[in-house]
């Protein structure tokens, strides 16, 4: 079974959404956001679309199928995202200049069972120099 996360790459004119299926906690989704940058134009310049398909090119399985684009026919994010309130995180990926890094929002799904909905729970918002720091190399917490 996978740990699937949506990643929504966002910059002042869009955000474009991509499914991931396996190793999406974010000792995983650190190492994906790296891999990215190698087919992605050089910070600062970042571009929603190009990035996310950086994304997409730097992960995808030779295989196919586990990571694609999401549907764009939802009006918004909370849209989507409720339609996807079976994936197991979500990650806001943009550019701040003020960091000069990427900047990472962590977002990760709890099972209310007396609602029997999901709730999203911010965990962590940070740099993705900060975000290799905390959880690259596969960290785990023991």
């Amino acid at each position: 079974m996978g740990t699937r996360a949506i990643y929504i790459f966002e910059d002042e004119h869009e955000e474009v959404h991509v499914y991931k299926h396996y190793d999406n906690y974010p000792q995983g989704a650190v190492d994906f956001i790296e891999n990215a940058k190698e087919f992605a134009w050089g910070l600062p310049r970042f571009e929603a679309d190009e990035f996310a398909a950086a994304f997409v090119a730097a992960n995808k399985d030779r295989k196919g199928g586990e990571v694609r684009l999401v549907n764009a026919r939802f009006k918004d994010r909370e849209e989507m995202l409720k339609a996807n309130d079976w994936c197991d995180y979500y990650y806001v990926i943009s550019y701040q200049s003020e960091h000069e890094d990427l900047w990472i929002e962590i977002w990760e799904s709890q099972y209310m069972s007396s609602r029997d909905t999901c709730l999203w729970v911010l965990i962590d918002e940070l740099t993705h120099t900060d975000m290799k720091e905390k959880y690259g190399e596969r960290a785990i917490a023991v």
